[in-house]
């Protein structure tokens, strides 16, 4: 075989390779998307989301907001940042006897915003409304 003809068939190889790459790319997106699509329907079956304001007017009040996934819940308080409310809520929560994975706050012009990822006791997995009710009347109080 002369150069040439080794070279001709080089580059068709290599233009085959980058064809089925190219193929194998696009499959592959295909197949991550319909995986994101399947594990966000599956997520969705297993949680619940609640909101409730409490006070006067909504201005002065706790907005709670509860998303139970699984065992866990994620909890967002927005409150004024009076009579300390961080550590309101955390006593509430240990009250409650929740497991505290993680917990995030911060303060913008006077509002105390609470983020808070908890395991949740059995006695609260199947009562959402409870869990709601349980937690308000403690941060109020």
């Amino acid at each position: 075989m002369d150069k040439a003809s080794l070279l001709s068939d080089a580059v068709s190889y290599i233009k085959e390779l980058k064809s089925k790459m190219e193929d194998l790319e696009s499959e592959l997106g295909r197949e991550c998307k319909r995986a994101k699509v399947e594990t966000v329907d599956g997520m969705d079956n297993q949680s619940t989301t609640t909101v409730e304001q409490i006070g006067n007017g909504g201005s002065s009040g706790v907005e709670l907001d509860i998303k139970v996934i699984g065992n866990d819940a994620m909890i967002r308080v927005q409150s004024e940042n009076v009579n300390h409310p961080c550590a309101r809520l955390m006593d509430a929560l240990r009250d409650l006897a929740f497991q505290v994975h993680h917990a995030s706050v911060s303060c913008v012009n006077d509002i105390a915003l609470q983020d808070i990822v908890v395991k949740l006791p059995h006695r609260f997995k199947t009562h959402e409304q409870g869990l709601k009710s349980a937690l308000l009347s403690r941060i109020e109080h």
